[in-house]
Parts: C-alpha cells; sequence; structure tokens
C-alpha cells in the first residue's frame, strides 16, 4: 500500500482501533458478561420446563445480544471526540464516510462478534435445539452490523450532548424492533421446521443498503453535530 493513499489510511485507521480495544478488554468483555447474565437468570425465573425455554430461546437470545450491543455503542466515537482525533478524521483528505466505515467495522469486531461466538452457548442454555442454532447465527450475523450501522448514525447525531446515552437508547429502540422481527421470525421459522431464508434475505438487503447510506450519512451528522 502506498503511504498516505486512502487504503494505507484506512488499514492504519481500523489497526489504531484494534490496539485500543485490546487495551480496553475490559470494555470487551462487558457485553459478553452482560449477555451471560441475563441469558442464565430466564431459566430461574420461569422454571427448568425444557419445553418452555426451548420456544422462548431464540427471542431471548436475540434480544438480549442487541441490547449488550447498545449498552456498547455510546462509546463508539467518545475516546475519539476526548482526544481530538476525531476533528483530524474530518480534516484528513481521505472520505470521511469511508474513514468512519471503517471505524464502525472495527467497533463491531470487538463489540458484536464476541456475542457472535458465545450465542451457540446461550442457545444451550435455553435448551434450543441443534438444527435451529445455524438460524440464529445467520440473523446475528446479518442483525448486528446492520444496528451497528444505523447506531452509529445516531451516536453522530448526539456526539455534542452530554450523557447521551438515554437519549441514544430512545432514538434507537424504535429501529431495533424491524430487525429483532426479521432475525426472531428466521429463527422461529426453523424451530418450527419451515423454511426462514425469506427473513435473513429481508435483513440482508436492508444490511446492504445500510452498508452503503450510513457511512455517508454517520459523516453528514458528525460534521454538523461538531459545528455545532
Amino acid at each position: 500500500m502506498t503511504p498516505g493513499s486512502t487504503s494505507a489510511a484506512c488499514a492504519a485507521l481500523f489497526r489504531r482501533d484494534l490496539t485500543l480495544a485490546w487495551r480496553r478488554r475490559g470494555d470487551i468483555a462487558m457485553p459478553v458478561l452482560y449477555a451471560v447474565i441475563v441469558t442464565t437468570l430466564f431459566p430461574f425465573a420461569l422454571g427448568p420446563e425444557a419445553a418452555l425455554l426451548a420456544r422462548i430461546s431464540g427471542g431471548v437470545v436475540l434480544v438480549t445480544v442487541l441490547l449488550a450491543i447498545l449498552l456498547a455503542l455510546d462509546s463508539l466515537f467518545r475516546s475519539d471526540i476526548d482526544d481530538g482525533s476525531l476533528e483530524q478524521l474530518m480534516l484528513a483528505p481521505q472520505p470521511l464516510a469511508l474513514l468512519l466505515g471503517v471505524k464502525i467495522l472495527a467497533h463491531w469486531l470487538t463489540a458484536a462478534a464476541p456475542l457472535i461466538v458465545v450465542a451457540p452457548v446461550l442457545a444451550s442454555m435455553l435448551r434450543m435445539p441443534a438444527n435451529v442454532i445455524p438460524a440464529l447465527i445467520a440473523a446475528l450475523v446479518l442483525a448486528t452490523p446492520l444496528l451497528s450501522l444505523l447506531g452509529a448514525v445516531l451516536v453522530a447525531l448526539t456526539a455534542g450532548t452530554r450523557r447521551s446515552g438515554m437519549l441514544l437508547a430512545l432514538m434507537l429502540l424504535p429501529l431495533c424492533v424491524p430487525v429483532v422481527i426479521f432475525a426472531a421470525g428466521a429463527v422461529a421459522a426453523a424451530q418450527e421446521g419451515l423454511p426462514w431464508v425469506a427473513p435473513i434475505a429481508w435483513l440482508g438487503a436492508a444490511l446492504a443498503l445500510a452498508l452503503v447510506l450510513a457511512p455517508m450519512a454517520c459523516a453528514a451528522a458528525l460534521r454538523i453535530a461538531m459545528d455545532a
């Protein structure tokens, strides 16, 4: 890669974000710990009946993982605003939308990917049949980056607001509803032995659209928030 090129800048930013995330390994573990604790409490609250736990397992795992991602979204641009690196990104000659897309990818890898890895264990704890777990993983692989992209736009809109966590949650939760509906629909169809490709296809289409539009919207929102 040529020094100073767009690809070199994206690679350097990606390595920087992963390095900073590795230095704060406790922040990576917190969403996973939250998901494990919440999922563990359901058998104690509802009882050990396997049929009941299997029936609700898909919805419980999906909602728990999505809420865990919501907890991690608030820190997406916080450190960059505090140390001034966000202003440097905005002044860089490379496209801001592309650089923000790299940051969102790095955040997804550190915040959501560990949750996807632990999701089969959480599903097994709730007696989910083994043949349903592939549908759950496919739904999470598409739903989690979609929520990260949507959440990044809302984080950018509230970048200049202190204590924006509650405001971010209020704005993002309505956007989570369609994602949860399609993801849960795929899992429910798999549990019933029905084809579950259609809800996954809708999630994939929404993700493809968000991959194109969300970084540009995030860049515009950041410019508005930082100029305010």
